[in-house]
């Protein structure tokens, strides 16, 4: 059969099932393996909702796969358990009626597997809808039966209950599987783009803490309407666009964003200097450093300078010769997983442990860039404490020339720590997790 026609009358659940595997055959990112989207956009946005759905519930699916499953499910071959996954995803996640779930699943099973998995699929799948009122509970610890249930790894819900306990843990759980909204940043006349927005009957909210930013529960409008092309609108969780909120940027500054791409604090700090001002953007990888120079020209922002280098090798001209420095770190992620369905399988503590290595020589490096009575904004995307304010603390125990500083009365003070520093716990908040702490040079 011609790979065209093949591709035209395969079923959405047989795309999902290919772009799965093949995510999974090539260690790929989620949303980085297109190759068998259908070109049909509401078919494309249902494969993009299966294969994030899936990817976000694949432990608890795979307890429910090794419940009804006679026999040991860890020998199932990954293409079987790919497809089983997505039918239980199908009857229990959507709104679709079972006899089209079950049918399409088993249909894709005979052409995503084998003629013979049908009747397999279809057991399966029928075992659940029969007991869907009354699904096999996980067994174990508490940490345990939260993470099968709510489909994350043991080690990162057994480290939230030390931190937050079992049911703010819990509330994180729901919250990183509920769907997401989006922040969106408008640039211009915010009051204008709202009435373009309700004039095109798109969906959206303001923001509460960010007069120029609403938010949405698709971003798929504003691309097809060429928002974010024109330089209209770019993406940013009021969560991130706070962290410059939290640094205050003054008028006619020079500043120095180190790990700057993909470049919303960038453009956002560009705004706060205004044009007798200046921002250099410096990243280590030059082409995600395009999207920085990209959305600088869209916005007509052009204070901003940019330079491909690891944040770690200062330039000599750099030493305190900004009045701001903001470092956004690499970081664990742990904070945007409502967004990011594939990164709760993508950490370990391994990673974390080489990642605060990484953070602190990042900041040694920053911290060099700093004129005397200049601010240093250190930021995470994280709720980890090892990348957070156990970072700052042991940074403040070795550096006598810094000071925490408290912000303005007006940042919201219910996310402000006791000892000063800016904190999003997104089951509080609503927003992404974030951390930000200003550190004075005297």
């Amino acid at each position: 059969m011609p790979a065209e026609h093949s591709l035209k009358t395969a079923s959405m659940r047989l795309l999902a099932a290919r772009e799965l595997d093949a995510m999974a055959e090539q260690d790929a990112f989620i949303g980085l393996q297109s190759s068998t989207r259908s070109g049909n956009a509401n078919m494309d946005r249902s494969i993009r909702d299966t294969v994030a759905g899936v990817i976000r519930w694949q432990r608890y699916l795979d307890f429910l796969i090794s419940e009804f499953y006679r026999g040991d499910s860890s020998k199932l071959e990954p293409s079987m358990r790919t497809i089983l996954r997505i039918g239980i995803h199908g009857l229990l996640f959507t709104r679709q009626p079972d006899h089209a779930v079950i049918n399409e699943t088993v249909e894709a099973a005979k052409r995503h597997v084998r003629q013979g998995a049908a009747g397999l699929t279809n057991g399966i799948l029928r075992g659940v809808t029969r007991r869907r009122e009354a699904l096999p509970e996980p067994k174990g610890s508490v940490s345990e039966v939260l993470a099968i249930k709510h489909s994350h790894p043991s080690w990162m819900v057994k480290r939230w209950i030390e931190l937050f306990g079992p049911e703010k843990t819990e509330a994180l759980l729901v919250y990183n599987n509920s769907r997401p909204t989006y922040g969106i940043h408008l640039t211009g006349d915010s009051q204008k783009a709202r009435m373009a927005l309700k004039a095109s009957e798109v969906a959206f909210e303001g923001s509460v803490w960010m007069p120029d930013m609403v938010r949405m529960r698709s971003v798929q409008p504003l691309i097809r309407a060429g928002w974010f092309r024109e330089g209209r609108a770019f993406v940013q969780d009021e969560a991130a666009a706070l962290v410059v909120e939290f640094a205050s940027p003054v008028e006619g500054s020079s500043v120095l964003d180190l790990c700057a791409a993909p470049g919303g604090k960038t453009a956002q700090l560009a705004q706060r200097v205004g044009s007798s001002g200046s921002v250099l953007a410096c990243d280590v990888q030059e082409n995600r450093l395009n999207l920085v120079r990209e959305n600088a020209e869209r916005m007509g922002l052009e204070q901003i300078g940019t330079v491909a280098r690891d944040a770690r090798d200062v330039d000599t001209e750099w030493r305190q010769a900004f009045d701001l420095v903001l470092l956004d770190v690499p970081c664990s992620g742990l904070g945007v997983l409502s967004k990011r369905a594939d990164m709760r399988w993508r950490r370990d503590l391994q990673i974390i442990k080489e990642l605060v290595v990484l953070q602190r020589e990042l900041l040694e490096a920053a911290a060099t860039c700093v004129k005397p009575g200049g601010l240093l904004i250190y930021s995470t995307c994280t709720i980890e404490p090892a990348e957070n304010e156990l970072q700052i603390e042991a940074f403040l125990e070795t550096h006598e020339e810094y000071t925490r500083e408290p912000i303005q009365e007006s940042f919201p003070e219910q996310w402000v720590t006791p000892a000063g520093d800016y904190f999003s716990l997104p089951f509080e908040s609503g927003l992404d997790g974030a951390y930000a702490a200003r550190l004075r040079r005297q």
